[in-house]
């Protein structure tokens, strides 16, 4: 989900940097992570984006792929790009990741809200798409028309391969069939750009999905079930064994990605409510091997990143 009140619409924008590729010492496994990084949230985005750099920076394993939306920039944001600045936390603890940024919406220079993809492998190259335009309901009957961007970035992994990863960021205040016709051009985007990468790729797709984890399996999330039919696994779901994977009457659902209980940013900027507890952020795959692990961090008092939590997930590649 996201906050839209600042939203200024333009053409969208890349930035690409890169450094050499870095080795892993478990070839043929990856760890991905995604995030979005909520872009309303100013004062604090510094120390927000500290706590994220020290558990990469400190982990047992190396996080090969970091997805980010709401990825924010310009002279109302406070910063030229919060990825960069991200980017840049990990460079100082000895992480050097290579970066890849699609503009979604804004005045460069003023406001822009975007995605990213950090690698620490090689950027070949990174493709995007315009999903279909959408006014999503603020408050009250306020609509605002938001462009949103589907990104996919070829991966050169050492010692394995090259793999495709995407990241989006489908529309959340806006009729449900309006986040289908999204899901739609989501699909379409990756069908052809694997008809011009042909091989059988594996593919990393993530992001902040804003699709109910609960309408799953109750005929009520069709994007959802649109993905599961194109091949794509649910990472989370496979490895947990869980449809509702966020119930909140199961007291042993770890699932939940948005508004978690105690995060203290998941309030709805105009109503001042609190938003309801879901699980909106996934990282589907397809053509790999098998999932290792998949869990939910930065859930838990005093880590909170965003309103919302990461996924983190590690894959063996085939």
């Amino acid at each position: 989900m996201t906050h839209c009140l600042f939203l200024i619409l333009a053409v969208a924008g890349s930035i690409i940097l890169s450094f050499p590729r870095q080795a892993r010492s478990d070839n043929g496994q990856l760890n991905v992570m995604t995030v979005n990084l909520l872009f309303s949230e100013m004062r604090d985005r510094d120390a927000r984006l500290e706590i994220i750099a020290d558990f990469v920076n400190t982990s047992s394993e190396p996080i090969d792929l970091i997805l980010l939306q709401e990825v924010v920039g310009g002279t109302l944001s406070g910063t030229a790009n919060s990825a960069v600045d991200l980017k840049s936390k990990l460079a100082a603890g000895g992480k050097n990741y290579n970066l890849s940024y699609r503009m979604a919406n804004g005045l460069p220079g003023l406001l822009t809200v975007g995605n990213a993809i950090l690698s620490l492998h090689d950027i070949l190259f990174t493709v995007s798409a315009t999903l279909p335009f959408e006014s999503e309901e603020i408050f009250r009957g306020v609509e605002i028309p938001l462009k949103r961007k589907a990104m996919m970035s070829r991966i050169n992994v050492p010692g394995y391969g090259k793999i495709n990863v995407y990241n989006t960021h489908l529309c959340a205040y806006c009729d449900p069939l309006e986040r289908l016709e999204q899901t739609k051009t989501l699909i379409n985007f990756v069908k052809t750009t694997e008809w011009f990468i042909p091989g059988g790729n594996p593919i990393i797709l993530g992001g902040d999905f804003n699709i109910p984890d609960a309408f799953i399996g109750s005929g009520s999330a069709p994007e959802y079930d649109l993905i599961i039919s194109r091949g794509f696994a649910d990472s989370y779901s496979i490895k947990h064994g869980c449809i509702d994977c966020c119930d909140m009457d199961d007291s042993t659902a770890t699932g939940c990605t948005y508004a978690v209980e105690g995060n203290r940013y998941a309030f709805n900027l105009f109503t001042g409510e609190r938003e309801e507890t879901v699980r909106i952020d996934y990282i589907f795959l397809k053509n790999v091997s098998a999932v290792i692990s998949s869990e939910v961090i930065f859930n838990l008092d005093p880590s909170w990143v965003s309103d919302h939590s990461a996924v983190l997930t590690k894959i063996a590649l085939p």
